[in-house]
């Protein structure tokens, strides 16, 4: 028997000592796998964050410009406030550590002279307490907080950034770090950031939209061309130490910041303006519980130059009501259950859009549409005539006209004009089932016109040949069956007489990028021919003569050709009765070739008054004259309208003498210009109308002094000796009264500057007229 072990047990025993090993190395193996394969992106990011550092660069917003290259919305540089509680503590303990310091060298110094220099820096020097106090009350007055608030961010070491204030401009900014130096204190800083301004205001808000805060697009062009705008945020990457701090610049990773594109809008700020305080106006003058809105654009091209609803809101604070009677409401149910609900609901209607998300039955202005297509397939023509009779009955239901009397016997122009029901009736059947949804079809109401606005709805209507009765069809023909959005309804219209063209209306005119780039141009797009050049030049002699018949009720301007319709329709969806209204007024001009067309529409007035020819067509009246000599268009007068007109004089402050001198003599007033200036700085009168002929009086530098005159006695005058004396002395005569457009009258003793008054040159003296008593003379 040999002590020595077996092949066996050696064989055994190396089993033994590799399985370990072997296991360990197994082990090893997977584990290395699992960490630099299956798990190798969570471990990279892990060592990335401890190794590198990223900072992003936001990207600054695209600014939006009107069609003259004013500012609509722009990106300003604003700061965030922000403490460092655990550095200023320490920053204010330095302080006293500082006055223990000269102290103790106070009390060992024997030389006099620096002994007065160690008084006077301790008298310099305020403790912790007061330098924290001091600082307490500055930060509270500047950022108008509440002082124990501030007290409060301030002491809590518990982090070290505590915001104190959010969009704070540079100038404070500034002032605040001044202090800071003051103090030789340190941890409170301002670190820059974003904020979307709008400079303008309430102004074209429904168009522009505004930001939320993650700086996203929210209605309007900020949310249609948030991808445009938005840019592309930069990056730095930089390596970091073991104490994190930056190792030098070949360490270092840059990826640029790309900022927003531009967008340049077919909007004119100036005829916004136009437009929105004639909105207003139609507001507050109607009261409508729903709203005003309009829409002018160029008819050829489908270019929006204003659009608007009133009321409006200020999209640098789009969650301030706006509406003084709507902010009232809430106030009213503040602790109540229902106010988080009102809330939201006052919000959503604040900011919706209405031209483009909200649906009416437009009424009589639909008869464009209908007699448009009834030309067009010849299923009447010009001389067909229509009987009126107050009322036609079509199967069981009987239709009655708006007016109680009879049109009597008429053409498809004099229907047009006197708006009569029962003639549309008549047309409409003519035309018949198929063909009127065809039509309906073809002008686009059965689909969104494209308009580069979020929100746009669709129409809704019964045009389905399978639904289309002769009583749908009856009612459809004039407009108070099937229910569309008002940029349909200006659409379609337009397409009526640019010659039949149905566009796709567009309010950004093209995008550029931050070196003037185009990269994206929204060119004029023709969806389709509906009607023919010869019915379309038709229908606008047809609506030229509208106005031209009725000038009291429609769009009548001295010295424009102007074509228009109203409408009046019954909300019946919403009140059977029937005595809930829209009004609306459509227009264009120049009615032979149309440059601009306008949509007004007041959404249920409760005001006295409700027919669009009354709540709607004043308000295309009075903007139309401002905006068409704004846009180059100056009346051309006839003898007789010169003899009584009254022009709105319109406001030239700001314009170049040149300019305004031009474009008030286009509109037949006197110019007189005072001062040495190229720039016209005030005028007298502006925003009124005087009589054609009359003065207007231009002052171009701060020098000159204002020229006074003193009015004249003009009582028992008439109408042309009150004019010819006024101009006289340089002033300008308003005349008001029932006749003051009476050739045989004469001015009471009403005048709005009493005789002898010093007034300035130019000023416009209001005058009220009466008819002359000829038997008393």
């Amino acid at each position: 028997m040999t002590d020595k072990p077996s092949l066996k047990m050696k064989t055994r025993l190396t089993i033994w000592l590799c399985l370990p090993v072997l296991v360990l190395l197994i082990y090893m193996i997977w584990g290395i796998w699992k960490v630099s394969i299956k798990e190798g992106a969570k471990w990279k990011e892990l060592a990335n964050s401890q190794q590198l550092k990223s900072t992003v660069v936001t990207a600054s917003r695209g600014t939006m410009y009107d069609a003259k290259g004013n500012v609509l919305a722009q990106s300003a540089t604003v700061y965030k406030i922000y403490v460092d509680p655990v550095m200023l503590k320490q920053q204010c303990e330095a302080r006293d550590k500082r006055i223990d310091e000269l102290e103790d060298a106070l009390a060992e110094e024997k030389d006099p002279d620096k002994i007065e220099n160690y008084r006077e820096q301790l008298a310099e020097t305020k403790t912790a307490d007061e330098t924290f106090d001091e600082l307490v009350e500055f930060l509270a007055v500047k950022l108008q907080l509440e002082t124990k608030e501030v007290r409060e961010k301030l002491s809590d070491t518990s982090s070290q950034y505590i915001v104190l204030q959010n969009e704070v401009e540079k100038t404070l900014r500034d002032e605040i770090e001044a202090k800071l130096t003051e103090l030789h204190i340190d941890g409170v800083r301002g670190e820059p950031q974003t904020k979307r301004v709008y400079p303008q205001e309430t102004l074209a808000a429904h168009v522009l939209g505004y930001i939320n805060s993650e700086g996203d697009g929210v209605y309007g062009l900020e949310a249609s061309y948030d991808d445009y705008l938005k840019g592309v945020d930069g990056r730095v990457i930089t390596a970091k130490d073991k104490d994190g701090n930056d190792i030098p610049y070949r360490y270092k990773q840059s990826y640029d910041v790309q900022n927003g594109n531009d967008l340049n809008l077919n909007i004119d700020i100036n005829i916004q303006y136009m437009l929105e305080k004639g909105l207003q106006k139609a507001y507050e003058t109607n009261l409508p519980t729903d709203r005003v809105c309009g829409i002018i654009m160029d008819p050829k091209t489908g270019k929006v130059y204003a659009e608007a609803t009133a009321y409006s809101y200020d999209p640098n604070e789009p969650s301030v009501i706006s509406d003084s009677q709507v902010s009232a409401e809430l106030a009213a149910l503040k602790n109540s259950d229902e106010y988080e609900t009102a809330r939201q609901d006052a919000w959503s209607l604040q900011w919706k859009d209405k031209c483009i998300s909200e649906l009416y039955f437009p009424g009589s202005v639909f008869k464009i549409i209908t007699g448009s297509a009834a030309l067009e397939e010849k299923a009447i023509t010009m001389d067909d005539i229509f009987y009126c009779n107050n009322h036609i009955t079509v199967e069981d239901r009987e239709i009655s006209c708006w007016t109680t009397g009879d049109h009597g016997g008429q053409n498809l122009a004099e229907a047009m004009a006197n708006s009569c029901n029962p003639a549309f009736v008549q047309i409409g059947l003519k035309l018949g089932a198929d063909k009127f949804t065809e039509y309906f079809d073809g002008f686009g109401y059965n689909e969104l016109t494209g308009i580069d606005l979020p929100g746009e709805v669709n129409s809704y209507n019964i045009h389905y040949l399978s639904w289309l009765g002769p009583v749908e069809l009856a009612t459809s023909a004039f407009g108070q069956t099937n229910k569309v959005t008002p940029i349909q309804m200006i659409t379609a219209v337009s397409a009526a007489v640019n010659g039949g063209y149905v566009l796709t209306p567009r309010v950004v005119g093209s995008v550029t990028d931050q070196n003037g780039n185009i990269v994206k141009r929204n060119e004029k797009e023709v969806k389709r021919q509906i009607i023919s050049e010869e019915t379309s030049a038709q229908m606008r002699e047809i609506l030229k003569g509208v106005v031209e018949t009725n000038k009291s009720s429609n769009c009548y301007i001295p010295g424009y050709s102007i074509g228009g319709k109203s409408g009046t329709s019954q909300k019946l969806d919403e009140n059977a009765k029937g005595d809930t209204y829209v009004g609306s007024y459509c227009a264009f001009a120049p009615a032979e070739d149309p440059q601009v067309i306008m949509l007004v529409m007041v959404d249920h007035p409760t005001g006295e008054e409700f027919y669009g020819s009354q709540v709607a067509a004043p308000i295309c009246q009075e903007v139309l004259s401002e905006v068409l000599p704004y846009m180059g268009m100056f009346p051309n007068y006839s003898e007789e309208e010169l003899e009584t007109v009254s022009i709105n004089v319109p406001n030239v402050q700001y314009y170049t003498v040149e300019e305004a001198q031009k474009t008030l003599e286009e509109l037949g007033f006197v110019v007189k210009v005072k001062g040495e200036g190229d720039t016209v700085l005030r005028q007298m009168p502006a925003g009124v109308k005087i009589e054609h002929g009359g003065s207007v009086v231009l002052y171009t530098d701060q020098k000159t002094e204002v020229e006074k005159v003193t009015v004249p006695n003009i009582q028992g005058l008439t109408r042309q000796q009150a004019k010819d004396t006024l101009e006289m002395y340089g002033l300008n005569l308003i005349a008001e009264g029932s006749a003051a457009a009476e050739e045989v009258s004469y001015a009471l003793d009403d005048q709005s500057y009493e005789t002898g008054t010093s007034v300035p040159l130019g000023t416009a003296v209001t005058v009220t007229f009466a008819v002359m008593n000829v038997a008393s003379q």
